[in-house]
């Protein structure tokens, strides 16, 4: 009887897997990163730069796989803010 029914959970593939992967290797870059922040300011830029894209891969991976859409949206804009801030450093304009 339950077996006729299809499975409405994320679509698992290679794509997917690559992205579930890029996040652990970003997360664990960017707490890498952090501790180093913690001894040397100057290295803010690629704090930023590291945490922002690890938010974006995170966001990516909650709207397709864990299909939870709430957090997204925060993601997004976190990580898209810090990018921007991050491209402002890079110019010389941000603080």
């Amino acid at each position: 009887m339950e077996k006729n029914k299809k499975n409405k959970g994320s679509v698992i593939n290679k794509f997917n897997i690559l992205f579930v992967d890029l996040q652990i290797v970003m997360t664990i870059l960017t707490i890498i990163v952090f501790v180093l922040f913690l001894f040397n300011s100057g290295l803010k830029m690629f704090l930023q730069l590291s945490l922002g894209v690890t938010l974006l891969v995170m966001a990516y991976n909650n709207q397709r796989i864990y299909k939870r859409k709430s957090a997204t949206i925060m993601y997004i804009i976190v990580g898209s803010t810090l990018l921007i801030l991050d491209l402002l450093l890079l110019l010389g304009i941000g603080v």
